[in-house]
C-alpha cells in the first residue's frame, strides 16, 4: 500500500528557521515568496517541455522543483515531481501528463498552507 505523504510538513519550515536573525527575521517568508512566485511558471515550463517531447529538459526541472519543494515542506509536490523526473529518464514519457496534473493539484494544495503558516498575504 502506497504510504500518504503529508501535504505540508512545517518541520521543514522548522529547520530553515535557523536561517533568521534578528537582521533577517522574515528570511523563510521571502524565500518562500519567491519559490511560489517562481512555481507556476516551472510547472507552466514542464508542461511545455512534455507537449515538446524533451524528456531530459522535463527530468532536470522536475528534478529542480521536488528539491525546492521539499525544502518548503510540499512533500506531496515533491513526491509527484521526483516521480515525473523518474518517468522522464525512463524510455518513454507515458504516464508524465498525469504526474504533471498531479504536482499541479499537490501545488494548489499546499500552497494556502505554506502562505498561513509562514503568514504571506495574496
Amino acid at each position: 500500500m502506497e504510504q500518504q505523504v503529508l501535504a505540508m510538513d512545517v518541520r521543514q519550515l522548522d529547520k530553515l528557521s535557523v536561517l533568521q536573525d534578528a537582521d533577517a527575521p522574515n528570511l523563510v517568508a521571502d524565500m518562500a515568496r519567491g519559490y511560489l512566485g517562481r512555481t507556476p511558471p516551472r510547472i507552466s515550463r514542464m508542461r511545455e517541455l512534455l507537449a515538446a517531447g524533451n524528456a531530459s529538459q522535463l527530468a532536470n526541472e522536475a528534478h529542480g522543483l521536488a528539491t525546492s519543494s521539499g525544502m518548503f515542506g510540499m512533500m506531496r509536490v515533491r513526491q509527484h515531481c521526483k516521480a515525473l523526473e523518474n518517468l522522464a529518464r525512463s524510455p518513454s514519457l507515458d504516464g508524465a501528463e498525469a504526474l504533471l496534473v498531479q504536482v499541479e493539484q499537490a501545488y494548489a494544495e499546499a500552497r494556502p498552507l505554506l502562505m498561513a503558516q509562514l503568514g504571506i498575504q495574496e
